[in-house]
């Protein structure tokens, strides 16, 4: 008996042996699992792996997570954040997937790892008393326990395996995560896509994306419309999965990974298999007023037209557009589509400029660059040519004219279809009608609307687009330099169309971002092709959109480079119009026309440093400007030519720049030149020295320009070295001899003021001493209290009292004193360091101070009591010119945005 008893306890030893090792193995499997991704089913439509918090500013995650909530159980998001925050799991990594159930139920799961603060039963209780209104239920599955959490009509549903925690809304969720996680510990063939592509990942990425097909066609059509987003491209069937790395910081969300379409015949990303990813160079002509820009380039024009073919053969349209390249062909001619197809270079540009939600149509752009625009221009007129004939109608009446201003304009043609660009190069282009097109240098641009047309061209004459704005540099460069498919937007611009196109939780979504702020106001996508994949970038820009608002611009034109002179008006001789003579920081001159189009342009040898004088040197009526540079004199006329002998080349570097005078008026003009060499040199304007004139040679370097000045009927030709100031007759004799030592800046202005009725010479010394010659010879000086060692100075001669007030800038600082110095009035300027002090007079007694900061690009406008002239500071970054323009008021011109000269309307 005892030893039936002995064996009977031995044979439950066994027993509990087996049973322990049997839980041990498995407990301790479940234990030592450290991958987050065994647990994720395979019929996952996203999955996000959370690696690290989220840099984005506390408001931005405030409001994404109130987007998330849009899309799951509030109840859900709770328990996860109470978790988090209480520390039984760790907050991060952590693993969320998304998957459609039943017909159109969005399901979530969140893998937690689990710290083991609590057992599986407290966590249980911590969680049925903290959330569910009713006891927690719970059931076995498998080897498992799932919790059932009721909370009011909410049910969330929890299991602890291992080291993770499965939280879910849907029970059947955290089945197939348990299946999923079995599978995957007996080394099944059949894992999970999550863990086969995780090998993707970048292992210290903030977040890792995993999209597979489901994503594409089950879980978007729950959010849009996707007929209306994609009208020519079926979404399920675009990709099968895609990996993707990402970020999330104060900029915004970057997404960087790859996308592979299966080899799906009916994928349109087929059509790009054989192109190698290519720099765009369109954003230089699109223009700025542009809500989105997709951008197309291609390697091989051929390939991808023969792969279009076969992508359109496998949707079943190939017979469709057969069809209406039959009917183009009746339209335009037989070799029409051959023609245009061997012209194209691979570049093309989708601009949507507006959106009219009245006809739910976007109003934009096609552009395509060409090999050849005089043979683009040629192939077209014989397309519209061939319509009109076969209309029996005159060609005329399908050309349309647009006056850019008197002397120049530009033809389009009117189209009779509006899908030419969708028929030939892909319903890609099908978003924008083509009922216009005409070409522009090496460009074809169709057009859905004659307004758009009329956008691009006074952008293009301007030299104005799209690349210069400031969110689209922002999202070009968080793009690769090369790619195939690109697409930029403005967000605000384009909710409308989205919220036509949204669904459920979205539409309530979108319509808080349209009512509230923004949360992304701007964002990119570009595809470039890696063989068998696509290299796919998104990036979410959190930063706003802050283009400065300028309501007083006439119109802005891009140069080469930065304005580095103040812009000349200059008189157009033939017209009577006033026109615009300018240099670039590349020392590239330009003539513009008073509508900003450059009329020529062309690159001298250096800076200008003398004034552009206009002089008439055949006395015919006819103008040309004469300049210098330190090495040359320019003479040129208004084509831009040189005249005879011009340009001159000095004997000695003119520092200073040249002076122009004509004495009594009769066009017999001479030009002084000051050099390096201490001697100033007399020149008519055939380019030959001035017989006669024998001046001194200056004792030091001359500082100054020459001036010529008419005091009492005579002539003084005035000019000054470091230490001296010497005024000579005309033949080059000293007429006054000034014996007083002076000590003056590199670069010196004279001046010819009255001073109580007497004629004074003026000019700046240094730390704010200001000096006074009269023409007798007698000297007089004055200092300015607080005035640095260098600055800047003007004069304003009979500033509505009939006496000189001189006017200095140093720094951000501003002086205006009357001679002598008395009754100094000193402001500051909101500003880093405002230049040389211009003055404008608006009328008999309106006289008042212009400055640039360079360093902010500010242009202010003072009256002479120091306020600040309505509409100032306005943007500009160069010394500015004010124009009077009959009844049309004061103009302003300036360079602005380091390239940019502009054209203001000014209140006075």
């Amino acid at each position: 008996m005892k030893k039936g008893i002995l064996l009977s306890l031995g044979a439950l030893i066994l027993i509990g042996v087996l049973v322990f090792a049997i839980w041990y193995i498995s407990e301790r499997r479940e234990m030592q699992v450290d991958r987050r991704e065994a647990f994720v089913p395979y019929n996952s439509a996203v999955v996000i792996s959370v690696n690290e918090k989220p840099q984005l500013a506390p408001e931005l995650l405030t409001a994404l997570k109130k987007g998330v909530n849009s899309y799951q159980k509030e109840c859900l998001l709770q328990i996860t954040d109470s978790l988090q925050s209480r520390g039984y799991v760790t907050t991060y990594p952590y693993v969320m997937a998304l998957r459609v159930q039943g017909k159109d139920d969005l399901s979530s799961l969140y893998v937690l790892d689990h710290k083991y603060i609590l057992s599986k039963n407290e966590m249980a209780g911590f969680l049925n008393h903290t959330f569910a209104s009713d006891k927690e239920s719970v059931r076995k599955f498998e080897r498992y326990k799932i919790y059932t959490l009721k909370h009011q009509n909410m049910k969330v549903y929890f299991a602890v395996c291992g080291n993770f925690i499965l939280l879910s809304d849907s029970d059947l969720y955290i089945e197939d995560a348990l299946k999923q996680f079995e599978k995957e510990g007996n080394d099944e063939l059949n894992s999970s896509q999550y863990q086969e592509f995780s090998k993707y990942f970048s292992v210290g990425a903030g977040i890792n994306v995993f999209l597979n097909t489901d994503f594409f066609s089950d879980l978007l059509p729950l959010l849009l419309k996707t007929e209306t987003v994609f009208p020519y491209l079926d979404c399920r069937s675009l990709f099968k999965w895609g990996v993707l790395d990402g970020e999330l910081n104060a900029e915004g969300i970057s997404l960087n990974g790859f996308l592979q379409d299966g080899n799906q015949s009916k994928s349109y990303i087929q059509t790009l298999k054989d192109q190698q990813p290519m720099e765009t160079t369109l954003d230089e002509v699109v223009p700025t007023r542009v809500n989105a820009l997709g951008l197309l380039n291609l390697s091989d024009v051929a390939a991808y037209s023969s792969a279009l073919e076969n992508y359109r053969h496998a949707i079943g349209k190939k017979n469709k557009m057969y069809e209406r390249k039959q009917q183009y062909k009746h339209l335009f001619g037989e070799k029409h589509e051959e023609l245009m197809q061997g012209l194209l270079q691979g570049e093309f540009a989708i601009v949507e400029l507006e959106y009219k939600e009245k006809y739910q149509e976007v109003d934009g752009l096609i552009i395509a660059s060409l090999k050849s625009g005089s043979l683009g221009q040629e192939v077209l007129g014989d397309m519209v040519s061939h319509y009109a004939r076969v209309n029996k109608k005159d060609l005329a009446e399908y050309v349309k004219q647009f006056q850019i201003d008197q002397q120049k304009s530009f033809s389009y043609y009117c189209l009779p279809i509006e899908d030419m660009p969708a028929v030939y190069w892909g319903n890609v282009f099908g978003g924008v009608k083509s009922r216009y097109v005409f070409v522009e240098d090496n460009y074809w641009i169709f057009a859905s609307s004659e307004e758009a047309i009329h956008h691009f061209i006074r952008d293009y004459v301007h030299g104005r687009s799209v690349r210069a704005m400031s969110w689209y540099k922002v999202l070009k460069n968080k793009l690769a330099r090369k790619g195939n498919l690109s697409y930029l937007a403005k967000t605000d611009a384009l909710l409308p169309q989205y919220m036509h196109a949204a669904l459920k939780e979205m539409k309530s979504f979108l319509k808080e971002q349209v009512e509230g702020k923004t949360l992304f106001p701007s964002w990119a996508l570009q595809w470039s092709n890696e063989g068998k994949m696509l290299y796919s970038t998104l990036f979410l820009n959190a930063t706003p959109i802050q283009e400065e608002v300028r309501p007083h611009v006439v119109w802005q034109t891009r140069l080469g480079g930065k304005v580095v002179m103040k812009p000349v008006s200059v008189l157009n001789h033939l017209t009577g119009e006033r026109e615009l003579f300018v240099q670039d920081e590349k020392n590239t001159i330009y003539l513009i026309n008073d509508a900003g189009r450059i009329l020529w342009q062309q690159l001298i040898d250096g800076k200008i440093n003398s004034d552009v004088y206009q002089v008439d040197v055949f006395k015919n009526g006819k103008l040309q400007d004469l300049f210098s540079t330190p090495t040359k004199m320019y003479l040129i006329d208004r084509n831009g030519n040189a005249v005879a002998k011009f340009p001159l080349t000095f004997r000695s570097v003119c520092q200073q720049g040249i002076t122009l005078c004509d004495y009594e008026q009769n066009k017999n003009y001479r030009v002084f030149v000051p050099c390096v060499d201490q001697m100033v040199y007399l020149y008519d304007l055939e380019g030959k020295m001035v017989k006669g004139w024998i001046p001194p040679k200056a004792d030091n370097p001359i500082v100054s320009r020459v001036k010529h000045v008419r005091v009492a009927d005579k002539d003084y030709i005035v000019y000054a070295d470091r230490y001296r100031l010497y005024v000579l007759d005309r033949k080059g004799k000293e007429r006054i001899k000034v014996s007083s030592i002076f000590d003056l800046p590199e670069q010196t202005e004279l001046y010819l003021t009255q001073q109580k009725g007497e004629a004074k010479l003026v000019f700046p010394g240094k730390q704010g001493c200001v000096y006074g010659v009269d023409f007798t010879g007698k000297t007089e000086q004055f200092k300015v209290d607080g005035v640095a060692e260098s600055f800047r100075m003007n004069i304003v001669s009979g500033a509505g009292d009939g006496q000189g007030k001189c006017v200095l800038t140093c720094g951000n600082q501003v002086w205006v004193t009357r001679w002598g110095g008395a009754q100094v009035k000193q402001y500051t300027l909101g500003a880093e360091n405002v230049g040389y002090p211009y003055i404008y007079q608006f009328s008999k007694q309106d006289f008042r101070i212009g400055l640039t900061d360079n360093k902010q690009s500010k242009l202010f406008l003072l009256t002479m009591d120091g306020k600040i002239s309505k509409g100032f500071p306005i943007s500009g970054d160069s010394p500015f010119s004010i124009v009077f323009s009959g009844s049309s008021g004061f103009f302003l011109y300036a360079g602005t945005d380091s390239g940019f000269l502009i054209k203001y309307r000014v209140q006075r």
